[in-house]
């Protein structure tokens, strides 16, 4: 089996859930996620948030804010857009999200195009929380998984949705029934999302019960309380359930020097990271510091890996 950091495009294009589960136990702490924001007018036009953190070395890309009632990627659905024209190229705009609604191939076609593994976020927020519709964990959203071809989910919650513990462990029972077994399932929390963090291990197990494939925790450094032998109590908690660790950058210190990511790289590996997630708020909303994805994944793999995966053609 190849490790994550060899694979090609085709052989991520045809890779199944189970067999992305075992890709990235076999790659031993070396498993790069970049969390992008698809909702806002890119960095650099003409170039999405998603391509751009390929180009930087991830291996798995997260789209947050993805509506799937209304999907939209900027730098990529944009691109005939003239907004100087007048009100009417927004409405074009609005009306491309509609359309791209129907369109089975549309994260497939992201596929395609970034060559990497696609996720999205999915919030199981509580009820009587003014939010998104497309954006909750609900059953019609579920199905639009499957449906758009997604790899992956992350059950979590943004800033101030109330996300919690139940709401997460209730959303893990849902999604496994109507996902089946050939999309991974990654859960937890990255901070507080306005119903403070998780510290208890049991609660993490309890995830991996509900049918998680991996638990996502707050990396070392990044909330309060949370340093390098909590972390590895956690994560040897979540191995001993049988599921994977991911340890999240989600507080906006993506956006830090290169030191801290390296620092923060270095100590999610020692407390025994299968996948290091780094967040979307850099300088420039909607995707981390590029520099620092790269960091990040020279940290834990050096630069003959990292430039192993940004090089690769997705013609291969």
């Amino acid at each position: 089996m190849k490790r994550i950091f060899e694979l090609t495009s085709s052989d991520i294009i045809n890779m199944k859930g189970r067999e992305l589960v075992e890709t990235i136990r076999e790659s031993e702490g070396r498993t790069v996620m970049a969390e992008t924001i698809v909702t806002f007018p890119t960095p650099i036009y003409g170039v999405s948030n998603p391509e751009l953190a390929a180009a930087f070395g991830a291996d798995l890309i997260t789209l947050n804010f993805f509506d799937f009632q209304k999907p939209f990627i900027f730098g990529i659905d944009d691109m005939d857009a003239n907004i100087s024209k007048g009100p009417e190229e927004l409405i074009k705009l609005a009306e491309k999200a509609s359309k791209n609604s129907q369109d089975a191939g549309y994260i497939r076609n992201l596929k395609e195009i970034v060559g990497r593994f696609i996720g999205v976020n999915i919030e199981p927020v509580p009820e009587g929380i003014e939010y998104v519709e497309g954006r909750k964990l609900s059953r019609e959203n579920l199905e639009k998984i499957k449906f758009y071809g997604f790899d992956y989910i992350m059950i979590t919650g943004n800033p101030n949705t109330g996300v919690n513990a139940d709401t997460i462990t209730s959303g893990i029972e849902m999604s496994r029934k109507v996902l089946g077994d050939d999309i991974m399932i990654i859960a937890g929390k990255m901070h507080g999302a306005g119903s403070g963090n998780i510290y208890d291990p049991q609660i993490l197990k309890n995830f991996v019960k509900a049918g998680a494939d991996c638990i996502l925790i707050p990396a070392p450094g990044t909330v309060p309380g949370i340093d390098l032998n909590v972390a590895k109590m956690q994560i040897d908690a979540i191995h001993e359930a049988g599921a994977l660790a991911l340890t999240a950058i989600g507080t906006s210190q993506e956006g830090s020097q290169r030191s801290v990511i390296e620092n923060i790289a270095i100590q999610s590996k020692m407390a025994g990271s299968d996948i290091q997630h780094i967040g979307d708020a850099g300088y420039a909303a909607g995707i981390a510091t590029p520099e620092n994805i790269m960091a990040l994944s020279i940290a834990i793999r050096g630069v003959r890996h990292t430039y192993r995966r940004m090089a690769y053609s997705i013609k291969k």
